[in-house]
C-alpha cells in the first residue's frame, strides 16, 4: 500500500470506526482477499466484532495487506452497505491526491490519472417554454402532452456476487443523472439496483404490465451493466448472479431482445402506438474499437411533402406492426466492448 493510501487510513480511521458494522464488512474482506481466511488475527477479531477497538484494529492492520489492500477496502466497504464510510474514504483521498497535483508544477504531467477528474458530470435540463408538436405540419410527431410524460425503468448492476466482475462504480452517477434528468423533463422514475438474471427478468415484465401505462405518452427502459455476446451472437446482459461456467447451472440468462419482447402491441397494448426508446449501456464482446482523428460534416435532412400530397386525406389503418414505435439504443458495435 503507498503511503498516501496509509496516510488516509490514519487521517479518517477516527470518524469512521462507529459506522462500520464488523460483522457485514469482514467477510467481504475475506472475499476481496484483503485478509487471509487463515490470518492468525481472524480468530481474535471473530470473538469481538461489535468492539470498536476491533473496528479500529481491522483498519490499522489492512495497512500492511499490500499493494491492492485500500482499492480492495473500498470494494468490501461499498458491497457490505457502508457507502458513506467508502466516499468518505475516497473524497479524502482524492482530495489529497489534487492538493498534492497543484502543489507541484502542472507543466510536469503529460498523463493524467482518472483520480484527478473524479467528479461527476452534472445534469441541468434547460426547459422549454411551448410545445412544438403541433408546429410543423409536414413533420408528424408523438404526442408528448401526458403528466407524466411517461415512465421510465432504469435498472442499473453496480456489484457483482462473484469478485472478477469488476464493480461498475460510476455507474451510480449515471444512475443519479439520469434520475434527475428525467424527473425535470417530466416524467416518472422506477430504479432498481443489482439484480440477478431472473429478478431483471420479473421486474421488466411487471413494469410492461402496468396500468398507468395507458395515461402516459412514452416509456424509457434504460438497462445499464456488464454485457457480452453469447454462441449466436445475441447480446446478452448479465445479472449480478452471471458466472461464465454457470450457464448450465444456477444461471438466468438475459437478452437484449427479450427486454423488447415485453413491450412488443401485443405483450403491452397500453403503449400500442407510444414511442418505446431502449437503452443499454453494456458491452456486446470482447473486441476493442480504435479512435480515429476525423473531421465530421453534419447534414439534416427530411421528406418533405408537396402542397398537395400534404392535403391527401389518409385512411384510418387498422392494424400495427408488432414491434413498431421502437428506439434501440446500443453503447456498442456488436461484438464489441465499452473502452
Amino acid at each position: 500500500m503507498n503511503r498516501k493510501d496509509r496516510e488516509q487510513i490514519d487521517h479518517c480511521c477516527e470518524s469512521i470506526v462507529s459506522k462500520i458494522d464488523l460483522t457485514k464488512l469482514l467477510p467481504k474482506l475475506l472475499e476481496n482477499k484483503v485478509y487471509n481466511r487463515d490470518d492468525v488475527n481472524i480468530p481474535r477479531w471473530s470473538k469481538n466484532l461489535g468492539v470498536q477497538s476491533t473496528v479500529k484494529d481491522v483498519l490499522l492492520t489492512i495497512k500492511t495487506r499490500g499493494p491492492n489492500a485500500f482499492k480492495n477496502l473500498i470494494l468490501s466497504l461499498r458491497q457490505s452497505n457502508h457507502e458513506d464510510v467508502a466516499d468518505i474514504l475516497e473524497k479524502q483521498n482524492n482530495a489529497s491526491s489534487n492538493t498534492n497535483f497543484r502543489q507541484e508544477n502542472p507543466l510536469d504531467h503529460h498523463i493524467f490519472s482518472d483520480e484527478f477528474f473524479s467528479e461527476p458530470l452534472i445534469i441541468e435540463v434547460c426547459k422549454a417554454t411551448k410545445f412544438l408538436d403541433c408546429e410543423y405540419d409536414l413533420i408528424e410527431r408523438y404526442p408528448m402532452r401526458s403528466k407524466p410524460r411517461g415512465l421510465v425503468l432504469i435498472i442499473t448492476n453496480i456489484y457483482y456476487e462473484l469478485s472478477y466482475e469488476k464493480p461498475r462504480f460510476s455507474a451510480k452517477h449515471d444512475n443519479n443523472n439520469l434520475k434527475k434528468l428525467f424527473e425535470e423533463m417530466g416524467f416518472t422514475v422506477v430504479i432498481h439496483l443489482n439484480l440477478t438474471g431472473q429478478l431483471m427478468k420479473d421486474i421488466i415484465k411487471e413494469f410492461s404490465k402496468r396500468d398507468d401505462l395507458n395515461k402516459v405518452d412514452s416509456c424509457f427502459v434504460i438497462v445499464t451493466s456488464h454485457g457480452m455476446e453469447d454462441e449466436e451472437s445475441n447480446t446478452e446482459i448479465q445479472g449480478t448472479d452471471y458466472h461464465i461456467a454457470s450457464r448450465q447451472a444456477n444461471y438466468e440468462k438475459v437478452l437484449c431482445t427479450e427486454v423488447c419482447d415485453y413491450f412488443t402491441a401485443e405483450a403491452c397494448p397500453q403503449l400500442a402506438e407510444k414511442p418505446k426508446i431502449f437503452i443499454f449501456q453494456l458491452c456486446r464482446g470482447k473486441k476493442k474499437q480504435n479512435g480515429v482523428i476525423h473531421s465530421r460534416i453534419t447534414t439534416d435532412s427530411c421528406a418533405v411533402k408537396s402542397t398537395n400530397e400534404a392535403n391527401i386525406e389518409i385512411p384510418h389503418i387498422q392494424t400495427i406492426r408488432n414491434y413498431s414505435d421502437m428506439l434501440i439504443v446500443q453503447s456498442t458495435l456488436p461484438g464489441s466492448m465499452q473502452n
